[in-house]
């Protein structure tokens, strides 16, 4: 969709003598992702919706946790029955009621519930699933109160504190811009002018439009999300002091 937008606006590239050299962009996230249910089960709380916002480590869906906590008391009972069973094993074995292999064998079933006890824990705490960082809701996939299988996808989210400016230049540009490079973006959407530098130049050019793409950061994030657009101006070198 990138690519499309800014061919699009290819023809309004502008580098005459007298101009700041000026291209289209957009404002992108390094950070999107799709969280999705590791365990199944009902949503008891989903209260998130589209464009909402969130912090990281922030709890966005609850899943019914009864069976998962029941299995892992369960396995709780069983591991303390392991030990109770080593510890006597280990104390017969002093008057030699029982023999090496039994203490062993002892030590590793209660190592074996242990290691269960601790999946069952992995799985209570999936029930709850939260935040891996700060950003907002791009769609909800989710219901509350609905029954979902593992893997089942919940949000589609982005982090909103790592915002980008993408833009599509002419190649021949390369003869005159370097990494480092101040830019100042002006967005189209709330006519805010974010200042910055190039922070990335693609190694490949495109054969067909014979283009490369340019990445900086978006300094000042307040107001601005993904997906918004504008004008770089490409300041020249004898002002990147």
């Amino acid at each position: 969709m990138l690519k499309i937008f800014l061919s699009l606006t290819f023809l309004s590239l502008s580098i005459f003598a007298n101009e700041t050299p000026q291209a289209r962009a957009v404002i992108e996230s390094t950070d999107r992702t799709v969280l999705s249910s590791e365990i199944g089960g009902k949503i008891l709380y989903l209260e998130k919706n589209t464009g909402d916002s969130f912090k990281k480590g922030e709890t966005l869906v609850n899943i019914e946790c009864d069976v998962y906590k029941a299995e892992r008391d369960k396995i709780g009972v069983k591991v303390a029955l392991a030990r109770t069973k080593l510890k006597k094993n280990k104390q017969l074995s002093q008057y030699n009621s029982v023999g090496k292999f039994d203490v062993e064998n002892s030590e590793l079933e209660l190592r074996e519930q242990q290691l269960s006890y601790k999946i069952a824990s992995i799985n209570v705490k999936r029930c709850n699933v939260k935040a891996p960082f700060t950003g907002k809701i791009v769609t909800r996939l989710a219901n509350k109160y609905q029954t979902i299988k593992p893997q089942e996808e919940l949000f589609e989210i982005i982090n909103s504190d790592s915002l980008e400016i993408k833009t599509v230049v002419p190649a021949t540009w390369l003869k005159w811009l370097a990494v480092g490079q101040k830019i100042v973006l002006k967005v189209d959407e709330i006519g805010k002018e974010i200042k910055s530098e190039i922070l990335q130049i693609d190694s490949v050019v495109d054969p067909k439009s014979q283009t490369v793409t340019l990445r900086a950061k978006v300094t000042d994030s307040k107001d601005i999300i993904a997906g918004m657009s504008g004008t770089v101006f490409f300041i020249p070198s004898s002002q990147n002091k």
